[in-house]
């Protein structure tokens, strides 16, 4: 499940949320995929 703020023990973060709001379920490859994304993103 995904928390209302995105954080889980899954390692979903709010940025990530964006792109998948109920779909936090996803391999661990695809989430560093979307970890070092967000962190480009974000600075």
């Amino acid at each position: 499940k995904c928390n209302p703020m995105g954080y889980t023990k899954e390692g979903c973060r709010g940025i990530d949320k964006r792109h998948w709001n109920s779909q936090c379920r996803t391999t661990q490859s695809y989430v560093r995929a979307l970890t070092m994304d967000s962190k480009r993103k974000v600075g």
